[in-house]
């Protein structure tokens, strides 16, 4: 993926260790008034100090172990010496760089964020919520997501799979952002898909309707936004963006049940077949590169199979219900 990537990916260590202590000490409540305005002279001493500041910020928060600053009061006990835990996790995470926070995000606190989601699907499930502004999200199979609006702001995050997300108008002015652990996507009244599988190193946006603006995670506040139009989907990592797509055909079928392949890898389309089943389909390279079109039902994935078999030069093997082998057909 070509991208257009953040300047100062990692930061100077001991900026990260500075920002991670004023982390420690804003969310465990210990801010004094001097404190309050000594962390705001050390974010205005340097432009490097703010950028390692708000990727601090937005780190810990999609972590998900460390509430939003805006509009939470501090917890106490045990959950203070977890945040502490955490904002010590911060500091290694950004002071190595976007590749070990990758490797810590496919470790095992990604499971525990997306077990504590506030809205979850399992395999082949979708689920329809409106929000208390009127606005509506629809979560994909294997989707988690948790809801943080503010006075200041309406906040989705998105631990884990693919949401459909349409935006009400808000009396109050607020602007609607949804957050996956690579960036920030701001809404700008409109209607749009954000998806964030396990184990890939993107997120991918399309939207369908007016426009969004994209943030990766590590940006320079001086960085403009990337602005995704309708009809178009973009990539993105917690470093930088990809080039501009057109959207593909069917990208949002899955809300009504669908899977829509226009001349797709078969490779391609049995990982996308996957999300909607449990196990393992696994693809041999001797057939990878076959082209499948049609329309398939999501909630049968075995008759997909048995379709794929019917009319490709292929046999579909199970070991087991949960292990799919597709190879040549002899």
């Amino acid at each position: 993926m070509s991208s257009r990537e953040a300047t100062s990916v990692t930061p100077a260590r001991h900026i990260v260790e500075e920002a991670a202590r004023w982390l420690v000490k804003v969310h465990e409540g210990a801010m004094s008034e001097q404190d309050r305005q000594a962390l705001q002279a050390w974010r205005a001493q340097h432009s490097e100090h703010e950028r390692v500041w708000q990727a601090a910020d937005t780190l810990a928060r999609t972590m998900g172990s460390i509430p939003p600053q805006i509009g939470m009061t501090a917890l106490a006990g045990r959950r203070r010496k977890q945040r502490r835990l955490m904002a010590k996790t911060l500091a290694l995470l950004l002071a190595t760089g976007p590749g070990a926070w990758l490797v810590w995000r496919h470790g095992g606190a990604d499971w525990l964020v997306v077990e504590r989601a506030a809205y979850r699907t399992g395999n082949g499930q979708t689920r329809a919520i409106v929000l208390n502004d009127g606005s509506r999200v629809v979560l994909n199979t294997k989707s988690a997501l948790d809801v943080a609006y503010t006075d200041q702001r309406r906040v989705l995050l998105l631990r884990a799979g693919e949401i459909m997300v349409q935006t009400a108008k808000d009396a109050a002015g607020r602007d609607f952002f949804v957050q996956t652990s690579h960036g920030t996507i701001r809404a700008l009244g409109t209607r749009f898909l954000v998806l964030r599988q396990a184990g890939d190193n993107h997120s991918t946006v399309t939207v369908l309707e007016h426009a969004v603006e994209v943030r990766p995670l590590l940006a320079a506040p001086a960085t403009p936004a990337t602005r995704v139009e309708a009809r178009r989907q973009l990539r993105f990592t917690a470093s930088g963006t990809g080039e501009l797509q057109a959207m593909p055909r069917g990208a949002d079928a899955w809300i009504d049940g669908m899977l829509v392949a226009d001349n797709m890898r078969l490779e391609d389309f049995l990982a996308e077949l996957a999300r909607y089943r449990s196990g393992v389909i696994h693809c041999l390279p001797e057939v990878a590169n076959l082209r499948v079109s049609g329309v398939f039902r999501t909630d049968d994935t075995d008759q997909a199979l048995a379709t794929l078999e019917e009319t490709l030069p292929i046999a579909v093997r199970l070991r087991t219900r949960y292990w799919v082998t597709v190879m040549t057909a002899h």
